[in-house]
């Protein structure tokens, strides 16, 4: 049975995960720690130069080691003392989760929890009740690009039904989604309690009694919870062949011999999402991403964008490309990269080509995150690799050509045109990459 209890014990299984992935956040909320910390890894450095000298004894390594493990010792006292006071305090009864909204220009507000302990241990341990607990997970891009892209290549007669919902996390009812994470005994009372405190803090700060806080953890767990039964209601549809949904991209496949009828797909399947589940499909105005294509009795050249590719299908061939979107992401990412090399050389040569060159072999390379629990392998070939024209590939290898030709360091230039998209796609070249390294090399495409 998961221990659903926000404790000082679980407190740290949260924090050792996070430092796995390179967030420290003893020096993020625990200042005392942060500097135990700092004498271990001291004791390190004192063992390793002790190791490389010449008069290294076996008595003086096994001090230094004992010594070590005092301080590690030390630590763990200091930050489970730490934990301990963040539980107490989550605890109390005049314990409220708080988050911040922040408006961005031309984009959907986003919010943050409030930057305390307590509310930061509080927002993963919910996250993670709710994950275990009700078994909701994202959907794998990959797989359901790679199935989408089978049954379009095939000759079966379909229809293709391409949506997505609006304002898809504004728009989940607080009263129904309440029903659901209170229609069983699966969740604790405190761990109920504190969902209730998150939408009502959002619905204060958004004025509305609709949606889930847009940048919060949970609230992509609470959406897949809720998007369950919409699931279930279109799958049960009798001419669907198959259905996937990514958060809120949707794509269904119909047989419309298994009924013997055509029916007007759209207008069914806009019913179940908008009169059942009070959510809306985005089928009109400006910006409307709902198309179908009937190849039910004639074949056509037909073209889509679906997670982040360009599909071409219908004429029997099947082709995928990069968006414009995910082209200009990548343009966008090296015009970053050059323009913090030419500041950052001001007043760090060294350090600036170092970090353009890590950045333009990332952007063109694969690699693994390390910390990540399934060891995830991603970059140009990994991320993409359901590419099948490189014509974009190429145009990104001449606009990265363009930009080295700006700098004056002919060795930088040298070394940089080595690395290519095309290149790094094809081979699969790989580039290892540290943590720390990692976190320097994105920090400005944040």
């Amino acid at each position: 049975m998961l221990d659903q209890s926000f404790s000082a014990e679980n407190f740290r299984k949260i924090l050792d995960l996070e430092n796995r992935k390179g967030v420290f956040l003893e020096g993020l909320f625990f200042p005392n720690v942060k500097d135990a910390t700092e004498e271990v890894k001291q004791c390190n450095k004192e063992i390793r130069a002790k190791k490389k000298s010449k008069n290294c004894s076996s008595d003086d390594l096994k001090k230094m080691y004992e010594k070590r493990r005092e301080l590690k010792t030390k630590k763990d006292e200091v930050l489970n003392e730490e934990l301990k006071k963040v539980s107490q305090n989550v605890g109390a009864a005049s314990f409220s989760l708080e988050l911040d909204k922040k408006d961005l220009e031309g984009q959907k507000s986003l919010y943050t929890v409030r930057n305390s302990p307590e509310c930061y241990f509080v927002m993963k341990q919910i996250q993670r009740n709710v994950s275990r607990l009700f078994g909701v997970k994202q959907s794998n891009r990959f797989e359901i690009v790679s199935q989408v892209k089978a049954l379009l290549d095939d000759d079966f007669p379909k229809v293709v039904l391409k949506t997505d919902i609006d304002d898809f996390y504004e728009s989940i009812p607080h009263g129904k989604l309440l029903e659901k994470i209170d229609g069983n005994n699966l969740l604790s009372p405190f761990s109920r309690r504190i969902l209730r405190q998150i939408l009502a803090q959002y619905k204060k700060l958004a004025s509305c009694d609709k949606g889930v806080p847009r940048g919060i953890g949970v609230s992509a767990y609470l959406a897949e919870l809720y998007m369950r039964d919409l699931d279930k209601a279109i799958l049960s549809h009798t001419d669907v062949r198959y259905y996937a949904r990514y958060v809120d991209d949707i794509i269904i496949i119909f047989s419309p011999y298994a009924s013997g009828r055509v029916g007007d797909y759209k207008l069914e399947i806009k019913n179940i999402v908008e009169q059942d589940f009070h959510l809306k499909l985005n089928d009109s105005g400006t910006n409307n991403k709902t198309l179908i294509f009937d190849l039910s009795s004639v074949k056509q050249a037909c073209e889509m964008e679906y997670l982040g590719y360009k599909i071409f299908f219908g004429d029997n061939q099947i082709k995928t490309k990069l968006t414009d979107k995910k082209v200009l992401k990548y343009k966008t990412r090296i015009d970053s990269a050059f323009s913090n090399y030419f500041n950052l050389s001001k007043v760090d040569t060294r350090e600036a080509r170092d970090l353009l060159v890590k950045r333009v072999r990332f952007l063109t390379g694969n690699t693994r995150l390390k910390n990540n629990k399934n060891n995830v392998l991603v970059g140009i070939f990994y991320t993409n690799r359901q590419l099948t024209e490189m014509d974009d590939l190429a145009d990104l290898d001449s606009y990265l050509r363009k930009k080295i030709k700006t700098l004056r360091n002919v060795r930088l230039r040298d070394r940089l045109r080595k690395y290519k998209f095309l290149e790094g796609f094809n081979a699969k070249r790989f580039s290892p990459f540290k943590t720390h390294e990692l976190q320097k090399i994105m920090k400005i495409w944040k």
